[in-house]
């Protein structure tokens, strides 16, 4: 499965979507990241501003890898009705 996120909100939707097929509560995650269970609170609510290492250190967590590629061309209207 996979993820197409163009916002924060949608990153966050994203990874508790992975965070939740993996059965992991957000404190589960947070100690296997290396992180406070709020920062996963705050990621997987889309807050603007979370630092890079902390989405990274999230994705090695969750066994997860960021793929760089060109933007698909749907409008943005049929990007969100993805989410």
């Amino acid at each position: 499965m996979s993820a197409l996120v163009r916002s924060p909100k949608q990153l966050g939707v994203a990874l508790r979507r992975f965070r939740r097929l993996r059965k992991y509560t957000q404190a589960a995650l947070a100690n296997k990241a290396g992180l406070r269970q709020g920062t996963v609170s705050d990621v997987e609510g889309g807050l603007e501003g979370v630092r890079l290492s902390t989405i990274m250190d999230l994705l090695r967590a969750l066994d997860l890898e960021l793929v760089i590629q060109p933007r698909t061309t749907g409008s943005h209207a049929e990007i969100e009705d993805i989410f």
